[in-house]
């Protein structure tokens, strides 16, 4: 082979990996970082307008004037924790990998992720003791009345 048939396929073949790199960063979304169930601490411990991290966990809890909510710390863009590497504040919550921002229900608002961070279920028990339910996907509008 001559030179300038080995530079064309070395392009060829620079053109093709950048369009798989490009697809593959395009991808769906993250799936959230497997926690199972995690206590929180009693309900009285997380006031209405409280967004904060669950210990060293990949979760949120929060609250608002609706109820209670949990979250996923881990970041749909790349998988980062959060909690870990970012910021969570009832501000929203930064990830400090690649910068992707999320508000307080954890929509995007800045890219580069392109998906919500998932919620959780959350149970109550009589004495007002929360517990997170990592393996129960709900809706980002779910909350618990408490």
């Amino acid at each position: 082979m001559s030179s300038a048939t080995d530079g064309l396929s070395r392009r060829r073949f620079l053109v093709v990996a950048g369009a798989a790199a490009a697809g593959a960063c395009s991808s769906g979304a993250v799936p959230p970082a497997s926690v199972g169930k995690v206590a929180v601490g009693n309900v009285s411990g997380v006031p209405v307008g409280t967004l904060q991290a669950v210990g060293g966990e990949a979760v949120c809890i929060g609250r608002d004037a609706s109820g209670v909510y949990a979250m996923t710390l881990t970041c749909t863009h790349a998988g980062c924790d959060i909690g870990q590497n970012g910021t969570v504040s009832p501000q929203g919550l930064v990830c400090g990998c690649h910068g992707s921002e999320f508000d307080a229900n954890g929509d995007v608002t800045h890219g580069p992720a392109s998906q919500p961070l998932d919620h959780f279920a959350v149970d109550v028990d009589g004495q007002g003791n929360l517990t997170i339910d990592g393996t129960t996907v709900v809706s980002a509008s779910q909350r618990l009345k408490v």
